[in-house]
């Protein structure tokens, strides 16, 4: 692939940011960082540090550009930081916190 070809990619697929995603692309995004924190905390009966955030961003934003979800990874990341509380609620209920 020449420099003009990706060039070109790149203009044929505008980063967006959260609330410019369709209602299902929100749905897809947020469902992925959810479950990797859920199995996350339950695998390794903790919660994750900095740079295991990271990982779990880093892992839903290859994820997105598979599924052709063109989103940049720190409004990913801004998403995935604002729901931490929820998530770690949804996890007590279950009485799944250790």
């Amino acid at each position: 692939m020449s420099k003009k070809e990706k060039i070109d990619e790149k203009l044929l697929r505008p980063n967006k940011k959260w609330c410019q995603l369709k209602p299902k692309e929100q749905i897809v995004v947020s469902t992925m960082l959810r479950d990797r924190y859920i199995k996350f905390v339950l695998e390794n009966k903790r919660k994750p540090n900095k740079n295991e955030k990271q990982f779990i961003v880093a892992s839903v934003y290859m994820d997105t550009e598979e599924k052709e979800i063109w989103i940049p990874d720190n409004e990913i990341s801004k998403y995935f930081e604002s729901k931490l509380t929820s998530y770690d609620k949804s996890i007590e209920k279950l009485g799944m916190m250790p």
